[in-house]
């Protein structure tokens, strides 16, 4: 019975080889694409989950609310290490920092390193990666100990057991080999090496180490017996900040309030709330919401395209299924049948799909960031996946038309007058709707990322990024501080150098807060706001716009004591009508008394993307800033201008690498999740429409054969191939209609709440759903016509012979 079964189904698939074909192919290109979007779904859902201990580990974040603004931070004060260890239910603790970028030297060459952390001892207690040579309970133990990734010892000594005991320099300090560790999985802790944290805090001493309540620069993890000891855990850590923290502030005369909060690990990856934490990209789980959603509807769609031919074509079984049930098959046998049918039809296409993934997975790497390899095949989690996709396509497609045609009754079928209709019309109107309602959605979906995608790389930010040279000055290296000067004045001497200008920090990579009393109705109010330390030729570098005032003069010795300047944002916040003039006391020590004034108000320009609006700036002048060299550059021959600059750089610093970058690429890759997007719509979007079509294409086809004999008395009456074209083109144009109708407000509500992430975005015009529209249906009347052209070229006299 089984035997038959299979080779009725071949017989099948050989038989109607259009309809197979488009059937398999559809499947194919759904199970690829759901494919591809489970690896990147498993993979951005798998952060921490190789720490064995991760359910138990939490991070401690903070928030401040001062003058009514509230802030989100990942970074915690040095004390609040020891703090939280006499917690009670606590059976570790951790705390780590950023160690920047570094320049490391191991015997006659160079590297430079920026995923470096100075961690404790109990970083690998909290943390169990695997160790592949050293000891994890005492690789941190001492100074000047460095514990490496597989992958760094690999670059270096050629592997871990060459490197062990190895001595690194770094600008500073020496560091010996004391561990090499393997990253297993991916986590929020992107460290390629650890320097031990007793280092620097040698340097300090404890008890100003331990009062430093407001520095917010470490990272602080704690290990609890079990999850159930997190919201024991939070009401600590509140006990603490009323009884330690916030009564500390007031004694330091700070109006700021305190609030630490217990993060869970397998939460820190998609937790938005505070912001980037420095240590890796954020993910989103948006997008993961998202893929998930379209890899559902590209199988929705392939399924969609199997029950609407299957139950379309049912009278060419009819005769089967009432002979059958003449010699005594009963419904649930035929209802297997043709569910088996399904099933051995989505395991071809399933194959093929593999066949694919095979294929395009390079693709897929490059567009997601991701590194997959086939060596996923072989994982149980992929093959379960894979069985369950085959047996719900085969059963979900196959469902209805099993149901369908197991109902026909022998007795009307077997009779040469009756000859059942082609399955319910009804549902396949109502399928085809769906299919581009869904196609609709997508492609409406493409449009506005590409719009808000233009909107944001094209908007006028208030400075020009274009043409300017990034060269980041390494730390700790004070003589090419010194040199700063001579080195800006030698780059100028070059005529395609147009001006330079040394800065601590960039647009785009974010700034730090300053405390800072602001004259306000004839007192001294306390402030926060973003700063930025400058010397006198970044605002004409970066072209930003004098709105009052003057920019900082180097022929004006109190500018770098006591002049200051603001945005009109901040301006505006601070509620000066006449900003010029106006006194603030700050803390920066390049200032001798803290005092200082007003002397220039600039023109709002966007430090941070486009997600958030401008803030309130305030812009100090320090004329040895030593974070990064800014280079205006002319646009032509600039291959020959960077080599000059690299010739001129190694003359100062011949140990340094030169690290350079444009300001423009910088910037633009704080886009980079929603460019990602956009591809992914794009290709998606693209894929349903070809699905759709492709079924689209099977239905015109079916309907051009059952009208085979109305067409042939048409055009005998007369009818033009235009005429028989519109005729077999209108029952579709109407269904593409309806599905434009109703996927309209759905995608407008969707890409309206995407797009309140941005706080400078694109209006959703009208426009857009008609281009969308418009373009779905004249691929879906293209698609018909293609088949009713052919119908519409019969030969009469064949047709009416048939």
């Amino acid at each position: 019975m089984l035997r038959n079964y299979f080779k009725i189904a071949f017989r099948n698939l050989l038989r109607n080889k259009v309809y197979s074909t488009i059937n398999i192919v559809g499947l194919a290109i759904g199970v690829a694409s759901c494919i591809l979007i489970f690896l990147y779904v498993k993979d951005e859902l798998s952060y921490e989950n190789h720490f064995s201990k991760a359910d138990r580990i939490v991070r401690v974040a903070g928030e401040v609310i001062f003058e009514g603004h509230q802030d989100a931070f990942s970074v915690t004060p040095p004390p609040l290490y020891d703090a939280v260890r006499e917690f009670s239910g606590v059976e570790s603790v951790t705390q780590f920092f950023q160690a920047g970028k570094q320049t490391v030297w191991y015997q006659d060459q160079s590297f430079t390193e920026d995923k470096l952390l100075f961690a404790d001892s109990a970083f690998f207690r909290v943390f169990d990666y695997a160790f592949v040579a050293g000891n994890p309970a005492t690789a941190l133990s001492t100074p000047n100990a460095i514990v490496l990734t597989e992958e760094l010892a690999q670059k270096y000594f050629g592997g871990a057991a060459q490197a062990m005991g190895q001595v690194l320099r770094f600008s500073k300090d020496s560091y010996t080999v004391t561990g090499v560790y393997r990253d297993q999985g991916h986590s929020h802790i992107a460290a390629s090496g650890l320097l031990s944290r007793l280092t620097v805090d040698s340097q300090t001493p404890e008890d100003v180490r331990n009062n430093q309540w407001f520095n917010l620069n470490r990272y602080t993890y704690a290990l609890l017996p079990d999850p159930q000891h997190i919201p024991d855990f939070q009401k600590q850590l509140d006990v603490l900040t009323e009884a330690h923290v916030n009564p500390w502030i007031k004694e330091n005369r700070l109006s700021a309030h305190v609030k630490y909060i217990a993060q869970p690990l397998k939460s820190i990856h998609f937790d938005t709330r505070y912001g980037g934490d420095g240590l890796s990209p954020k993910g989103n789980i948006s997008y993961v919401y998202i893929f998930g959603a379209v890899a559902v509807f590209l199988l929705l769609i392939a399924c969609i395209n199997y029950m609407n031919l299957a139950t379309a074509r049912s009278a060419k079984r009819a005769k089967e299924v009432g002979l059958r049930k003449v010699v005594g098959a009963d419904r649930s046998q035929i209802i297997w049948q043709f569910i088996g049918e399904s099933v051995l039809l989505t395991l071809i296409a399933v194959l093929l799909a593999l066949a694919l993934v095979q294929i395009f997975i390079p693709n897929f790497n490059t567009l997601t960031d991701k590194n997959f390899t086939s060596d996923f095949f072989m994982h149980w989690e992929f093959l379960s996946v894979v069985l369950a996709i085959v047996l719900f396509v085969g059963i979900v497609a196959g469902s209805y038309p099993a149901f369908f045609l197991s109902g026909f009754k022998p007795a009307d079928v077997l009779k040469s007058d009756k000859h059942p209709k082609g399955g319910s019309a009804t549902l396949r109107r109502a399928l085809v709707v769906l299919q581009f309602s869904i196609s609709l959605i997508m492609i409406i979906g493409t449009i506005v990322v590409f719009m808000q995608m233009h909107f944001l790389k094209n908007s006028d930010l208030g400075f020009k990024k274009e043409q300017v040279m990034v060269i980041d000055i390494p730390s700790g290296d004070s003589t090419l501080v010194q040199h700063l000067p001579l080195i800006k004045q030698k780059l100028e001497q070059h005529p395609k150098v147009l001006q330079t200008s040394n800065t601590l920090s960039i647009p785009a990579e974010g700034l730090s807060r300053t405390l800072m009393l602001m004259e306000q109705d004839g007192e001294m109010v306390e402030k926060t706001m973003d700063a930025i330390a400058v010397d006198h030729d970044f605002i004409p570098v970066l072209g930003i716009q004098m709105q009052a005032g003057r920019n900082f003069s180097p022929n004006i010795k109190t500018d770098e004591r006591s002049g200051i300047i603001i945005n009109e944002a901040a301006a505006k916040w601070l509620g000066w009508a006449d900003p010029l003039g106006k006194k603030v006391i700050t803390g920066n020590e390049e200032i001798a008394d803290n005092s200082a004034r007003v002397i220039g108000v600039v023109k709002d320009f966007h430090i941070t993307s486009l997600h958030s609006e401008v803030q309130p700036l305030a812009i100090f002048l320090v004329p040895q800033s030593a974070g990064y060299l800014l280079a205006r550059l002319a646009p032509e021959d600039q291959a020959a201008t960077i080599q000059f600059i690299q010739e001129q750089w190694r003359t100062f610093d011949p140990e340094h690498p030169m690290e350079y970058f444009f300001m423009d690429e910088f910037f633009d890759k704080q886009y980079r999740a929603e460019e990602k997007m956009l591809t992914v719509f794009g290709y998606f979007a693209g894929l349903t429409i070809l699905i759709a079509c492709l079924g689209l294409f099977g239905l015109a086809s079916f309907t051009a054969e059952q009208r085979t004999k109305e067409i042939g008395i048409r055009k005998v009456l007369g009818s033009s191939v235009s005429d028989i074209v519109l005729l077999l083109s209108k029952d579709f144009a109407l269904l593409v209609l309806l599905a434009i109708a109703l996927a309209s407000p759905i995608a407008w509500y969707g890409m309206r709440q995407w797009l309140q992430d941005f706080a400078y975005r694109v209006d959703l015009s009208w426009w857009i759903f008609a281009i969308a529209g418009f373009a779905a249906l004249a691929i879906a009347l293209l698609t018909v016509s293609l088949q009713a052209v052919k119908a519409a070229l019969l030969d009469p006299v064949k047709a009416l012979r048939t």
